[in-house]
């Protein structure tokens, strides 16, 4: 890939997400939007206005053989996810596709080996891993500044505004629930700490009668290190992660999923700070972060890498399938 040349980018969704993606890609010198792709062509063209896309399709295979991007950024409902992604990769295009990037192991599975068998990028899009003060935290965890981690508690809940929402995230149709949609977060900032399967998982859950609104999971990695993670559409909870190891603690915040701050503090008195308020939606981290991997011919983000989410993936269908909360595409 020509280093000097602009990484070029085609995003499929006009919704919420899409639009704050194309508002952190406005912060990014090197990044063409080239095309949009939306079911709508009336919103695919008011996207594409209001972004400087080039061009506008309301169908992806037709976008992706006329336009062939560096990178295609999934950001519809969740259930299109892997139709998205297999036909993208069947394209030879790159991939950053929004969590959960798939609905189960056996399609996280399928799309992970075709990656593999095209030599292409594929990201699920965990863009907190790629924000400063979660890099940050990482770099003092890994020079032991808080000593071994024994503790996580990490929850991602909000009461959903009824009349700005996102209504398919509360159903089975398209594969909602929250421990998928702010869960995975929580999840995600446990295996950040922990980097691997937990011995055991305790749960409980609230359903609305479709799929989970809240949910509480006790993971139990051994030796005294254990996380508090949760998520829920139906109240509001502090938003700051709290890591506690034997020498100190490590907070992250205020809202640890898109942060601007990350703070140590040791048992000895030690506090230090990090702050970098950014502009815009602060998903141009995300997008500098795949832009990067691609100069540089990597397949996979160091940041969120394929073991990563499988993990995380893993955690998630072990708990809704305990529940009894079976998506159409389990059964596909």
């Amino acid at each position: 890939m020509d280093t000097q040349a602009k990484i070029r980018w085609a995003v499929m969704g006009t919704g919420y997400i899409a639009n704050r993606f194309a508002q952190g890609m406005a912060e990014v010198a090197d990044a063409a939007l080239v095309a949009v792709v939306s079911r709508d062509a009336d919103r695919g063209r008011a996207f594409a206005e209001r972004y400087g896309a080039e061009a506008v399709y309301t169908d992806l295979a037709e976008m992706l053989a006329a336009v062939k991007p560096d990178a295609l950024y999934v950001a519809t409902p969740n259930d299109c996810h892997y139709a998205a992604i297999v036909a993208a990769l069947n394209a030879g295009v790159n991939v950053l596709s929004e969590k959960p990037m798939v609905d189960n192991r056996r399609q996280l599975d399928r799309v992970v080996a075709l990656a593999k068998e095209k030599d292409l990028f594929l990201m699920e899009g965990m863009w907190t891993r790629c924000f400063p003060a979660v890099r940050q935290a990482r770099a003092w965890l890994s020079e032991g500044r808080i000593g071994r981690p024994l503790t996580v508690r990490a929850f991602f809940e909000m009461h959903a505004d009824l009349d700005n929402w996102q209504w398919w995230k509360a159903g089975l149709a398209h594969a909602g629930g929250a421990l998928r949609d702010v869960g995975i977060y929580s999840i995600a900032m446990a295996d950040m700490v922990f980097p691997m399967p937990p011995a055991r998982a305790l749960s409980t859950m609230h359903s609305n009668g479709e799929v989970d609104q809240s949910f509480r999971l006790l993971l139990d990695y051994g030796e005294g290190q254990v996380a508090l993670v949760g998520g829920a559409f139906n109240q509001d909870s502090g938003w700051e992660v709290e890591i506690v190891g034997e020498k100190g603690s490590i907070h992250i915040g205020p809202e640890f999923w898109d942060p601007t701050t990350a703070t140590l503090r040791t048992y000895d008195g030690t506090a230090e700070r990090f702050e970098e308020p950014y502009p815009a939606t602060g998903f141009q981290f995300e997008i500098r972060a795949v832009q990067d991997c691609l100069r540089r011919g990597l397949k996979q983000c160091p940041d969120y890498t394929w073991d990563d989410m499988t993990r995380v993936s893993d955690i998630i269908e072990a708990a809704r399938k305990e529940w009894g909360i079976v998506y159409p595409a389990d059964e596909a």
